[in-house]
């Protein structure tokens, strides 16, 4: 993971709008283009998210809190829960 997916990414949106814009302007074969574009884009944002978490869980030490619950203060035996 890294800055390079996101200049894919910008690259990416960048081609779909050039077909996007090239079939408002009345090119039909640019639809398929732009529909293929979107889809790549599609594609490549769930590969960021996916990389996002998985650093994000690395960086927490697997997801969960990142610290964990202590008892009160007057209690450190854990065996009289508070009612």
């Amino acid at each position: 993971m890294g800055i390079e997916r996101y200049a894919d990414l910008s690259r990416l949106v960048e081609e779909a709008k050039a077909h996007y814009v090239e079939f408002v302007d009345g090119k039909k074969v640019a639809a398929t283009k732009a529909r293929k574009s979107l889809q790549q884009i599609k594609r490549l944002a769930q590969e960021c998210r996916i990389d996002i978490q998985t650093v994000k869980k690395e960086r927490t030490g697997g997801g969960g809190a990142s610290c964990p619950i202590t008892p009160p203060s007057g209690d450190q035996s854990g065996a009289n829960p508070p009612s």
